[in-house]
């Protein structure tokens, strides 16, 4: 017998696990939709050069964790690793950049990228983005950031702070660039492979990488590295510190770390992520993050549009709310369990079960036995709150017995009062 097993870093959702992902789609669309943000859905798979290009080809997501192949055509297709690049497709071949105003959509669904495994971190993930289109200014940044705030509300996730950067215009991260390129020059050869090709290419990129910044004789290298505050043009602290007045003026708590850079390379001016503080205040998961990109559709297709969004790692999120006890409410359950004592209570069970099910009610019934004790068993595993008991006495009185599991009661029901007294209860 062949032994079949779920490809690593890939995960089943059943019953109240899978309760737990809808919970929180419904949850968070419910928010975005509260902001006028529209949801969009675009395919899984999408031409490979949609992430080389934008997603930058030195990053970790395009050399290491993008599942690509080959199809029948020869064309490279790409499981997609993350919402935004393929968002900014869809945004392009469609021409909403026609559309008068901002355009402000939302997404939920599967990602994909080839990593180590870990708690809250799969090959297969969900992400949950928002991003808008259209203008670049301050407020626009803060009611983005806001959204996210909250979701977390509703979620019931409270001690959230965001640590958020500016990485400034072109202008500013030429010069921060040529600043970290002579910084990191004489201590390269200590560094990654990575890092020693990223000096050239695109040297923010050593600023968060997983590898160096986890050795003790370059962490310390990086830590001490030029900051982008030094650097960024007037008009990138202008914009900045609108930004954080806005953030101030709804309240949103905030820490600003200059250290603070995003993977992506077609980030520009506010960066942020979104981190969770555990009782004793100290900072201890990282549950998502984002910022603006002002060339991304500029680059892709001549148009010049400024960008914004964020995403969430969905699981990461869950596990976050099950320590919390904020899904506790999602629990296996059922209404109502109708039992036949005979093949004719059968009949007039399945039909009034027809009926429960028609009205939102949960209701489950033994297809076969007619034992009482087996359907008993049933009610029991299924966590029923009635029982409802038809046998022949039943049929000829059209009177039902009604075991309320919840209030320890029993009642005899009439027939055709049956349906408003479950609904009542």
């Amino acid at each position: 017998m062949a032994n079949y097993q779920k490809i690593k870093g890939t995960q089943d959702f059943i019953g109240v696990d899978a309760m737990k992902i809808r919970k929180f789609e419904s949850i968070a669309s419910l928010v975005a939709k509260s902001y006028g943000i529209k949801e969009i859905i675009t395919p899984i798979i999408e031409d490979s050069n949609v992430f080389v290009k934008n997603v930058g080809e030195d990053s970790d997501i395009v050399k290491k964790e993008m599942y690509t192949f080959l199809d029948k055509g020869e064309r490279s297709i790409t499981l997609r690793p993350e919402g935004t690049a393929a968002i900014a497709r869809c945004f392009i071949e469609n021409k909403m950049y026609a559309n008068p105003g901002v355009t402000k959509l939302f997404y939920y669904g599967p990602m994909f990228r080839y990593e180590r495994p870990q708690t809250g971190r799969y090959r297969q993930f969900n992400q949950f983005g928002v991003e808008y289109y259209g203008t670049q200014a301050p407020l626009m940044d803060v009611e983005i950031i806001s959204s996210a705030f909250a979701i977390f509300k509703k979620l019931g996730i409270n001690d959230i702070k965001i640590k958020i950067n500016s990485i400034g215009d072109s202008e500013s991260r030429k010069n921060f660039s040529n600043a970290l390129k002579e910084y990191f020059r004489p201590y390269i050869n200590d560094f990654c492979e990575d890092c020693k090709r990223r000096i050239d290419i695109n040297p923010l990129r050593i600023l968060d990488c997983k590898v160096d910044n986890n050795k003790d004789d370059t962490k310390e290298i990086i830590k001490n590295a030029p900051t982008i505050n030094n650097y960024l043009t007037k008009d990138s602290l202008d914009y900045f510190e609108y930004v954080l007045k806005g953030l101030d003026n709804l309240n949103i708590p905030y820490v600003v770390d200059y250290n603070l850079v995003r993977g992506l390379d077609y980030y520009t001016d506010t960066v942020f992520e979104f981190v969770y503080y555990n009782d004793q205040g100290q900072e201890s998961l990282a549950l998502g993050g984002g910022g603006r990109y002002a060339n991304l559709i500029k680059d892709m297709c001549g148009v010049d549009v400024n960008g914004m969004g964020y995403a969430f790692g969905v699981e990461r999120l869950i596990n976050l709310m099950d320590n919390l006890g904020l899904n506790d409410d999602c629990i296996d359950y059922c209404d109502a369990v109708i039992i036949g004592l005979d093949y004719e209570s059968k009949l007039e069970a399945f039909k009034l079960a027809k009926n429960f099910r028609e009205e939102g009610i949960i209701t489950e019934m033994e297809y076969a036995s007619f034992s009482l004790k087996s359907q008993f068993k049933l009610a029991d595993r299924v966590n029923a709150r009635f029982i409802i008991i038809i046998g022949e006495e039943e049929r000829i009185n059209n009177v039902y017995t009604v075991k309320d599991k919840k209030l320890n009661t029993q009642e005899n029901v009439n027939k055709n009062d049956i349906l408003k007294y479950i609904q009542n209860k």
